[in-house]
């Protein structure tokens, strides 16, 4: 049961970085053609101001959940990597996970709360439901809470495994649990 759910997540992952890449994309063609509608046309898109700050809002939190997974988050390191007891160094990176656990923690309770508080209001020039907007704060803590909860309790998720497919050297095998490494 383990290795489905790490299997599952690591899916999750890899899905999230394809997601993020073409978000990123679409806001920028988005952004673009707006802007030379604008200039060379003299008309615009309404709804692409609308567009791009909800791919904005979901990119970024979706990159905020991938970056507890590869531990790319700022860290302030006043003795050197390496001279630190390794004991005293798994305490530490322990209250670093416990620390992302209650902000994670917080985010999904919370960001329940505002999706279902701006489901009633609707967002001007798409006509969307501005939930929308924030429906990604439960999805994103939902991913951290995951990977805190995983650093906590010391269980490989395959996290090289990930890293060896997304950079294409590796088979998604590898990520499935095809080899060990």
């Amino acid at each position: 049961m383990r290795n489905g759910i790490i299997t599952f997540f690591n899916l999750v992952h890899i899905g999230l970085v394809y997601i993020a890449k073409l978000m990123m994309v679409a806001m920028v063609l988005i952004i673009f053609t707006n802007v030379v509608l604008r200039y060379v046309f003299n008309s615009g898109l309404m709804w692409s101001e609308e567009v791009a700050l909800l791919l904005a809002v979901w990119f970024i939190f979706i990159a905020m959940s991938l970056g507890v997974k590869q531990n790319l988050h700022i860290n302030i390191s006043i003795i050197p990597e390496g001279k630190l007891p390794p004991r005293l160094s798994r305490v530490l990176d322990i209250i670093k996970s416990l620390a992302i656990l209650v902000l994670a923690l917080t985010m999904m309770l919370d960001g329940w709360k505002l999706v279902g508080f701006t489901m009633q209001s609707i967002m001007p020039a798409t006509q969307w439901p501005a939930g929308l907007l924030y429906a990604i704060l439960p999805i994103s803590a939902v991913i951290m809470i995951y990977e805190s909860i995983m650093d906590i309790l010391g269980i490989d998720t395959k996290d090289e495994a990930v890293d060896r497919f997304l950079a294409g050297k590796g088979s998604i095998n590898d990520v499935l649990g095809g080899s060990h490494g």
